[in-house]
């Protein structure tokens, strides 16, 4: 089968590789149709990530339909369309015709289009990781009710770069789980989040164009007194836990995406990293970076892989916006190129892995 392979200075080569075989009971091979592209695919092939380990198809995002499974998987048979997300850092990722996954890392999309698919494993994955465990919000059965019994008790959070996709979907999932307010840091996306929140419980946006100070004098105006006790940060570089940090109460929580930077964050604060590796066994965890980890990461992942593909699947959360780069495999470089120079803004790029030529 073809395998694309991208290396440190993310130019991509396709190659003939066997096709991934089945090695352990719980193991899904997927026929990939649609793959999606992340930031991380990228930086693990330059060297900057420092959970995870290198592997040159390093695509994790998948829809596709199952090709086969294990012998202990049984909620997935050959012909289901699904989405996955690949372990990160293991070999038969999603820039290949065929793909080998984890059961407790697949849902079923239902009549939801591939490309849409594409867009939700890890992003979705991201944020519940985020959300629920490392920032021990409530899930949607969870939320207390008000002081008043009207509605439910006020939680604000500040999501800082909402219009990615790991912070939109954080953002999907706080207002499927009733949280609110939210506040809402973003650029040129700020349309497309606005499009996500709901203004009638306080959400906001603000915008991080106008510099640092003006941006942390535009979070404290909005706050408006509340005691803001959690930051997701989703951009987690260029000052933004700084930022965060000036309004985030002394000993609030704040949970970052790249560990690497974790000693950006100011002391006197809870805080951690949000990874997806813990996810399956063997995750690098050494705790030079802070705390990355969760307990029971497979568990974790089979009751929230469900969920996301139940709420995927009811419309109750929508994908990020899918943009297709041409070419298939050999569109990938494109679309890394793309997120390696930060002009993708609001939207998912994604490949369709049957246009690449000379593909049988």
């Amino acid at each position: 089968m073809k395998e694309a392979h991208i290396d440190a200075n993310t130019n991509v080569t396709i190659h003939d590789v066997p096709m991934p075989q089945i090695t352990n009971p719980h193991h899904i091979v997927i026929k990939v149709v649609v793959s999606g592209c992340n930031p991380k695919d990228w930086k693990m092939p330059a060297g900057l990530l420092v959970s995870i380990g290198d592997c040159p198809n390093s695509g994790d995002d998948i829809a596709g339909i199952v090709h086969a499974v294990g012998s202990a998987v049984y909620n997935f048979r050959p012909g289901d369309r699904v989405a996955a997300l690949h372990q990160l850092g293991a070999p038969h990722g999603s820039y290949a015709e065929y793909a080998l996954v984890w059961d407790h890392t697949t849902f079923h999309i239902g009549d939801r289009s591939f490309e849409e698919a594409a867009t939700v494993p890890m992003a979705n994955m991201m944020a519940s990781i985020g959300l629920f465990t490392m920032l021990r919000l409530p899930l949607p059965w969870q939320r207390e009710p008000s002081e008043t019994g009207r509605g439910k008790r006020e939680q604000p959070v500040l999501i800082y770069g909402a219009a990615g996709s790991v912070g939109a979907a954080a953002v999907r999932l706080c207002v499927l789980a009733d949280i609110h307010p939210l506040l809402c840091v973003a650029g040129s996306g700020i349309p497309f989040v606005e499009s996500l929140i709901d203004k009638s419980k306080g959400d906001v946006v603000v915008d991080y164009r106008q510099g640092d100070e003006n941006l942390v004098q535009e979070l404290k105006k909005v706050v408006a007194g509340r005691k803001i006790s959690v930051v997701f940060d989703c951009v987690s570089e260029k000052g933004s836990s700084t930022n965060a940090c000036k309004v985030l109460e002394p000993g609030g929580r704040i949970s970052i995406v790249l560990p690497s930077n974790i000693n950006e964050v100011p002391d006197g604060f809870e805080k951690n990293s949000t990874m997806a590796g813990g996810l399956w066994e063997g995750f690098k965890n050494n705790g030079a970076y802070g705390r990355m980890g969760f307990d029971s990461g497979h568990d974790f992942g089979l009751v929230h892989a469900n969920l996301v593909g139940k709420w995927f699947r009811e419309g109750r959360i929508q994908a990020h916006p899918p943009t297709v780069i041409e070419g298939g495999l050999q569109g990938i470089e494109k679309a890394l190129k793309t997120l390696r120079e930060g002009k993708a803004h609001a939207q998912k790029l994604v490949v369709r892995i049957d246009e690449t030529p000379g593909l049988r």
